[in-house]
């Protein structure tokens, strides 16, 4: 076949439409969208550089690099981005997990570990579900926890709900519901903890965002007003009736914003009772406590 491609050079035509510096990983992006339209592994392509690409295969992998060089999310075209193991189905409009995401995820069930509730399991409310992966991963990494979890968007709820099908060994350890915030919760029905990955990114900072992020993911839970600390003061001010006393906030956080967080929950009646950082030493997840006479050193007993 004359004019027939190989792999080898499909993968370097793709580097080369995405060979702009605001294009990270172009070398990642073309393989994933090569070996997706081979419906082949990519190891498969560093074995048989010299494999013809078929026509029709060509044309579905041209066409994905076209929507990849105009920032469309990788994990959109592939349906599915992994997260603490498990694949998880993200659609247009689903924000798509982070790997710092994991943080919050391991600090709280590490608070488990050592929280002792005075009756029945421990209580969690998840606020702005997405995916379900933070939901999700509790339930199936401890499925004793009794979990719930809100989004105001019904398409994320659904798709919350079709993960929690696919990924739990009994679906209804998680009760999933759309709302904004903990509105649908009773003020009787105390929690434990309340976790969230809220939206933390101010319209001044948008020029900073990535642009997959900014134009594809959905807005309203990538950004929260002007500042990027709305959403924050919405939580702090709405969502201590549905905390026992005893009980812990933990959110993820932007970075550089651990400081200002910690002041403005002070302002609102919350202590700062622990703040843990990524790989590259930023504060990403903050726990707070309802309770800002709470002794020091229950945070230091956890030691994560």
């Amino acid at each position: 076949m004359k004019n027939a491609w190989t792999i080898r050079n499909a993968l370097l035509w793709g580097m080369k439409q995405l060979e702009a510096p605001e294009y990270s990983s172009p070398r990642l992006d073309v393989e994933i969208l090569l070996s997706l339209a081979l419906s082949l592994d990519r190891t498969f392509l560093y074995a048989h550089p010299e494999g013809i690409v078929q026509d029709e295969a060509l044309q579905q992998y041209k066409s994905w690099v076209s929507l990849r060089r105009a920032h469309y999310p990788i994990q959109y075209i592939r349906g599915s981005q992994e997260f603490y193991g498990r694949d998880f189905i993200v659609r247009p409009g689903i924000l798509i997990p982070r790997p710092e995401t994991e943080l919050l995820v391991e600090a709280c069930l590490n608070l488990c570990k050592e929280y002792r509730p005075a009756s029945g399991p421990i209580r969690i409310l998840e606020i702005g579900t997405g995916s379900g992966c933070i939901a999700i991963t509790l339930s199936a990494e401890n499925p004793e926890l009794q979990v719930a979890a809100t989004d105001i968007d019904p398409l994320a709820a659904k798709t919350a709900a079709r993960n929690a099908q696919l990924l739990l060994k009994d679906p209804s350890w998680i009760d999933l519901f759309v709302s904004d915030l903990g509105s649908c919760v009773s003020s009787s029905c105390q929690l434990d903890f309340i976790v969230s990955n809220p939206p933390y990114v101010g319209w001044n900072d948008s020029g900073s965002v990535d642009p997959s992020v900014r134009l594809h993911e959905p807005e309203t839970a990538v950004f929260s007003g002007e500042t990027g600390f709305e959403f924050f003061q919405r939580i702090f001010t709405e969502i201590r009736r549905l905390l026992k006393p005893e009980g812990f906030l933990l959110l993820e956080i932007g970075s550089g914003q651990a400081a200002a967080l910690e002041e403005l929950g002070g302002k609102c009646g919350w202590k700062l009772i622990a703040a843990h950082s990524d790989l590259a030493g930023i504060p990403r997840c903050l726990v707070f406590s309802p309770d800002p006479d709470r002794r020091e050193d229950f945070t230091r007993q956890l030691s994560f």
